[in-house]
C-alpha cells in the first residue's frame, strides 16, 4: 500500500513538474520571438536611418530588385532624401516583399510613415500597418530632418 501510494504521489509530481516546464518553455519561446523581432526592427530602422543604401543611388534604378542590396533613406544621419522616401513610397505595392527582405523583416510586416512633429501632416507613408492594437506588435518613433525641418519618423513591425 505504501508503494502505490507513494507512487501515486510521485507521478502527481512528476506531472505538475511536466506542465510548469512546458509552461516555461512556451513562454521562453513567445519572449525569443518578440526579442527577435526587435532586434529586426532595430537594424531596419538603422538601415534606413542611418546609411544612404547601396547602391547610394539605388533611387535612381527603375524597380527595387536585385540590384539594391541595402536601403536607406537619408543622405546623412537622419537627414531624409526626398527621392529615395518617394521612391519609397511609389514602389509600395509592387516591391514590399522585395523592401522587407533587404530590411531584414521578411518574417513580419511592417509600416513606416514621415510626419511633422505635431503628427498632423503625414509627408511619406510606407508599408502596412496593423489594423488595431496587437499583442505582437512594435511602435516606435526616431527623430529626422527632412528638408531642414525636423521630422518623425514612425515604423511599426509586427508578426503576422
Amino acid at each position: 500500500m505504501d508503494f502505490i501510494l507513494g507512487t501515486v504521489v510521485l507521478m502527481f509530481i512528476l506531472f505538475n513538474f511536466a506542465m510548469m516546464w512546458n509552461g516555461l518553455a512556451l513562454r521562453w519561446n513567445l519572449i525569443s520571438q518578440h526579442m527577435q523581432m526587435e532586434a529586426s526592427a532595430y537594424f531596419a530602422s538603422e538601415s534606413l536611418l542611418a546609411t544612404p543604401g547601396e547602391p547610394e543611388s539605388w533611387e535612381m534604378l527603375n524597380h527595387i530588385d536585385g540590384n539594391v542590396s541595402a536601403l536607406g533613406v537619408v543622405n546623412g544621419r537622419n537627414e531624409l532624401n526626398r527621392l529615395k522616401l518617394d521612391k519609397l513610397a511609389s514602389e509600395n505595392s509592387s516591391a514590399y516583399g522585395t523592401i522587407k527582405s533587404r530590411l531584414g523583416l521578411e518574417g513580419y510586416e511592417f509600416g513606416m510613415r514621415v510626419t511633422d512633429l505635431q503628427r498632423n501632416e503625414i509627408y511619406y507613408e510606407f508599408g502596412r500597418f496593423s489594423t488595431g492594437s496587437l499583442n505582437n506588435s512594435l511602435d516606435f518613433d526616431r527623430f529626422g530632418v527632412l528638408d531642414g525641418k525636423p521630422v518623425i519618423v514612425h515604423m511599426e513591425v509586427w508578426g503576422r
